[in-house]
């Protein structure tokens, strides 16, 4: 049988697994074995629930021990990339990350979004996870799945699984172990641990990890390094073994961060800097303001301006309350992607608390049962600038040109000096804005398992689990994302000021603030009620449960089949808080309250088919072969909340379905000396969910792609002392039957369309050339009607209009009829244009009509994240017993190559991340008979500076790009000693 438990309690033994290619060759301290000083070692894996050499696993799947991680430098999460085929890691742009396997990863920003990677720490998912923030530690084992996964695992996942195993308790043995770090930036690392037996059946093991180090980027405004870490973990686990047939163990992990690590990067920008004719028509000052979009399309390289404010809605609307005349950001941008200019340095903070536990029962000779369940509490809230960049201009101290007059008067006495006083973010006589990510959550998970090890031919590995999940609590100020803005506060207090003439009533500021020059974000006093920011909250809840397993069954003593199913139940549900930015409030209102509560089910049949098979081959010694059909399936869910009464987007998003095809092959070739792997793969894939700002929310979207590649894995040892690896993937990942409205160019390029911005929320529109210039004519001809272009995109042009001629007020009743009278009496009937929607449909707009954009053709575009090639090479050669003593010394290279790849489906200039390389040197220095190790280290030692991804924002923000960066070149020396 290939499918056996080779032992019950390996992991209560103590016993580790030798991770490919890096562990010692296997008989070089052992002179007198008749095998070769140069086989490569074991890989011992429990990807399928039994443990298994990795060449007889029928999976696409890579291990690293803690050696190997510590040996390649593999710090956390983010460093996975540079050893395994087809994986590519970015931060997110809220607390997140994307870890992608083969072009698929978490592409969705949403509370109900599901991951596409699952995270798994000892086969426990984890929906909020700390996993890529910490640093590995006391680490067993770290095991990456690659391509759909459900009838193994109690999550599904569509791209694949990360598996964190730690180490456990070894019963009847103290162990000990101690590592410290230090290196540039200041930077000091701290890992230990004690196993510490307790009788003969039972051991408690203890351990911890510290980081500390000074920021990689420079504020200039407060002269502070940013970006730095102050982050611990610490691990407590009991084992206890109490009979033959049953054994156990639990665990409680804590982890915390406090520092100013930046969550979204640099911004970066091509400046729209708007226009003053048109068609050779002239544009009024104030009509000017609709014509810069903020940012326009560039290669990143080319886009480091800074945004023009004025398209902004904190900006825009500043402009209309008076602070402000025009774009403030007039000063040359800081090229420097390591330098920010803020007026308070950023805060993270983050905290985790996991309990887990898992017992084993062997209630026949053939059967094991084993429940796995846990509680995690997690937290995270971050706080920095918005821009990350200075106004060169200081608020007016005297109203500006573009208030309204009957308002002016209250400018002087709300603002002495053009100073506002923003209970959130102090008292200053310039432009500034932050925002706010966060979220407290919680997780339950309770999972049972039955497995067979029987002598026939078939065995079976059966499981449940039930997952519950609740994240964000309105009355948590740390929870949902803030936008704040001392521009929106001003407007927000002449609104008060003058009887709420401007939003129809009282907008109250937070309830939690306190009207001094301090800074209540910062010291979180605030209660998240006020109506003079934007904070969007989607309470969400999650009740899955699945039932999943496969069969075995054994053809002949070389070919085995394997049958999976499972099916999922999701339950999601939102509770309905909708945004209320200059929202008026009755007094004792409550606009945290819910308005109700949405909800999404899903429920889905998958599973894979497939072989392998141990064929005798005269040229390798041993070869594996195997194909398999997946169906893989991710979860839909609910969009985030929009204003009362908007309908601007849909409120939930559709599930992932993947039809995948695979065949690989492992092969040992060379007397145990060499390893070959090669997989390919080929995914039809249906509804992959992206996400798009809108309306300062993240909204998702479905789209269609197809996948194929090819991952190649070697390992050579040509010599005594030495070892070769090298990794190969291959991929092309495109979209296909696709049509899409990119907002860095709703025209799509026409000369016939122009895109103009909102007045109102500051999102941007499109209208036909034609109506646009026909407009500015008649402003220029009758000066009264000058702004008039502002109220294009709302709709409010033709109504105005219809009322000037006729003496009406609010219209004739009907938007369309106002708009058809306005384009008769301006010459413009029956003038059209036609357009393509994002369903690829083809439509006609009228003259003066606002449409969002004419879609493009995204069929054959690549997916975001997906590079075509992946590559590692690294050599590793150990000088053995220097100078006749018992230490050894290795030398390590490691090099890593990932090509271009581009950050959104539009493909654009300014989507394209350029290739980049990465080159890890290491010198070990061990004496395994005393147990001291020294380890001089550089990471990234040319110092490249590279962009894994970009966010792009939304319209009311200018449509500028936060880019995410790779770490800088780092050095460091590390002492280790065991027990």
């Amino acid at each position: 049988m290939r499918n056996n438990r080779h032992s019950k309690c390996v992991w209560l033994a103590g016993a580790s697994a030798l991770v490919f290619g890096l562990a010692a060759p296997a008989a070089m301290a052992q002179d007198d074995s008749d095998e070769s000083p140069r086989t490569l070692s074991t890989v011992t894996v429990t990807t399928q629930k039994t443990e298994e050499s990795i060449q007889d696993v029928p999976i696409a799947v890579s291990a690293f021990d803690e050696d190997a991680l510590n040996r390649l430098q593999l710090a956390g999460g983010p460093d996975l990339v540079k050893s395994i085929p087809n994986v590519s890691f970015t931060k997110g742009n809220f607390t997140s990350f994307n870890f992608k396997i083969r072009g698929i990863g978490a592409d969705v920003v949403a509370q109900s979004g599901d991951a596409g990677v699952g995270i798994h720490q000892n086969d426990i998912p984890l929906t909020a996870n700390r996993l890529f923030e910490a640093e590995f530690y006391d680490v067993e084992r770290v095991e990456v799945l690659r391509g759909p996964q459900g009838t193994l695992y109690g999550r599904n996942a569509t791209g694949g699984v990360f598996n964190l195993i730690t180490a456990k308790p070894v019963l009847g043995e103290f162990q000990a172990d101690a590592e410290l770090t230090y290196g540039n930036y200041n930077t000091f690392k701290g890992k230990g641990m004690v196993n510490l037996p307790i009788g003969d059946a039972a051991a408690l093991r203890v351990a911890g990890s510290y980081l500390s180090r000074d920021g990689y980027v420079d504020n200039l405004t407060t002269g502070n390094d940013v970006d730095d870490r102050d982050l611990y973990s610490i691990r407590a686990t009991l084992a206890v073994e109490p009979t033959d047939w049953a054994r156990g163990w639990i665990s409680v992990e804590h982890f915390e961060e406090d520092d100013s690590r930046l969550r979204s990067g640099k911004q970066l920008c091509a400046k729209d800097p708007g226009f003053d004719t048109f068609m050779g028509v002239p544009v009024t000052a104030f009509d000017q303001l609709a014509t810069s979009l903020g940012c326009v399309d560039a290669p990143l390289d080319q886009s480091r301006d800074r945004v023009n404010s004025q398209a902004t809605l904190a900006g825009g609307l500043g402009i209309l309350a008076g602070l402000l005349n025009g774009d403030v950001n007039t000063d040359p941008a800081i090229a420097d992607l390591r330098k920010i200019e803020s007026a308070f340095d950023p805060m993270y903070q983050a905290e985790q608390t996991l309990y887990s536990w898992k017992a084993e029962a062997d209630i026949s000779d053939n059967l094991l049962l084993t429940y796995l369940g846990s509680y995690s509490e997690s937290s995270v809230v971050s706080r920095e600038d918005y821009n990350k960049a200075s106004a060169a201009l200081n608020f007016n101290e005297t109203a500006g040109p573009f208030i309204n007059p009957a308002l002016a008067p209250l400018y002087g006495l709300l603002f002495p000096g053009g100073v506002v006083t923003d209970p959130e973010l102090g008292a200053a006589n310039s432009f500034r804005t932050f925002d706010l990510s966060g979220a407290n959550s919680e997780q339950t998970t309770h999972e049972l398992r039955l497995q067979s090890d029987f002598d026939g031919p078939f065995n079976f590995n059966l499981g449940a689990i039930k997952v519950d999940f609740e994240s964000i609590d309105p009355r948590n100020p740390e929870d949902g994302y803030y936008v704040l803005s001392n521009a929106l506060t001003a407007l927000t207090q002449i609104n008060n000021a003058a009887g709420g003439a401007l939003f129809g009533g009282n907008v109250p500021l937070d309830t939690g603030s306190t009207a001094t020059t301090t800074a209540s974000l910062f010291d979180l006093s605030l209660n998240g009620d006020g109506g003079n920011y934007f904070r969007s909250l989607s309470p969400y809840e999650l009740e899955s449960f699945a039932v999943f397993g496969e069969g075995y069954y054994d053809v002949s003593d070389d070919l085995q089949l394997t049958l999976g199913l499972r099916y999922t139940d999701d339950q999601k549900e939102q509770d309905i808080v909708n945004t209320f930015l200059f929202t008026p409030q009755a007094a004792g209102a409550d606009p945290l309250a819910s308005q109700g509560k949405l909800k999404a089910d899903f429920q889905e049949v998958t599973g894979r088919v497939g072989f392998d098979w141990t064929p005798d081959l005269s040229f390798t010694d041993d070869s594996l072969i195997y194909g398999f059909y997946s169906k893989g399936y991710k979860g839909g869910g609910i969009n985030p909340p929009q204003p009362a009464g908007a309908n601007l987007f849909p409120q939930t998003f559709d599930p992932e379905f993947i039809n995948s095809y695979e065949i690989g092959t492992k092969n040992t070739f060379a007397d145990g000396t060499a390893q070959l792997n090669l997989t390919g793969f080929m995914y039809d894939y249906e509804g992959y969910q992206i996400t798009q700002i809108i309306n300062r929310s993240s909204v998702n979207i479905n789209v269609d792609a197809e996948l194929q590649g090819i991952e190649l894995e070697g390992l050579w040892t040509p010599a005594d002392n030495w070892l070769l690896t090298a990794n190969l993937g291959l991929l092309n990942a495109e979209v296909i039957d696709t049509y899409g409205i990119d907002v860095l160019d709703r025209t799509n390029g026409r000369a016939d369309m122009v895109a103009l911005k909102n007045s109102s929320s500051y999102s941007n529109c499109v209208i036909s050339a034609q109506g646009y210039a026909t407009v500015l004519g008649a402003i220029q001809a009758n000066p009264a009607l000058t702004g008039a272009t502002l109220q294009l995109c709302t709709g409010a042009f033709g109504t105005s209009f219809y009322d000037a001629v006729n003496g009406t007020t609010g219209g004739s009743g009907s938007a369309a009829t106002d708009r058809a009278f306005t384009e008769a009496a301006l010459g413009l009937g029956g003038v059209t244009v036609t357009y393509t929607d994002s369903n690829g449909d083809t439509q006609t707009a009228t003259a003066l009509q606002a449409i969002e954009g004419d879609a493009k053709n995204l069929d054959g575009n690549s997916m975001p994240g997906a590079p075509e090639m992946t590559l590692n090479l690294a050599a590793e050669y150990t000088f053995q017993s220097l100078g006749n003593s018992d230490w050894d010394m290795t030398i390590r290279g490691d090099y890593y190559m990932q090509s271009d790849s581009y950050s959104r489906i539009w493909n654009t200039p300014r989507d394209e991340l350029e290739s980049w390389s990465n080159v890890n040197l290491s010198i070990l220095f061990n004496n395994e008979q005393s147990g001291w190790g020294v380890e001089v280290l550089a990471k990234n030692l040319t110092d490249e500076e590279v962009i894994t991804g970009t966010y792009l924002t939304d319209d009311s923000s200018g449509l500028f790009t936060n880019a995410f960066l790779t770490e800088p070149a780092l050095y460091g020396v590390t002492v280790k000693k065991s027990w």
